[in-house]
């Protein structure tokens, strides 16, 4: 689990800045099928990442597309979404872990639903 949420951590940090500044700092959830080159590609991925955080589960037992946004695409520190989000540094970071593991089975998911290939991996 650490690993696979190692590969997800690594996409927000150096592949989702990137994505957001090759689609022209635009967020969408529209899939464009027909577009087949790596810019459709990149634009698709990005759109893709955005469903499933819309999916994510955010109730205050299960705070997923809250510590997902605040801490991983806002870039916030930790103990900042910690207050947010009302839990201790233990119980927090198992819940960063869980948002992790989860935005990565969505994704992969919306991928093969839409058809945006190659599939991205998280490894």
């Amino acid at each position: 689990m650490i690993k696979h949420n190692k590969g997800v951590r690594d996409f927000f940090k150096n592949d989702y800045p990137k994505l957001y500044l090759l689609s022209g700092s635009q967020i969408t959830t529209k899939i464009n099928s027909k577009d087949k080159s790596r810019i459709g590609y990149y634009c698709n991925v990005l759109a893709i990442t955005w469903l499933a955080i819309n999916q994510l589960e955010d109730t205050p037992q299960h705070p997923y597309r809250t510590i997902i946004v605040e801490r991983f695409v806002k870039r916030k520190r930790m103990i900042d979404v910690r207050e947010m989000i009302g839990y201790c540094k233990c119980t927090s970071n198992q819940r960063a872990n869980q948002a992790l593991k989860k935005f990565a089975e969505i994704f992969k998911q919306e991928q093969i639903k839409n058809k945006v290939y190659p599939l991205l991996e998280f490894e």
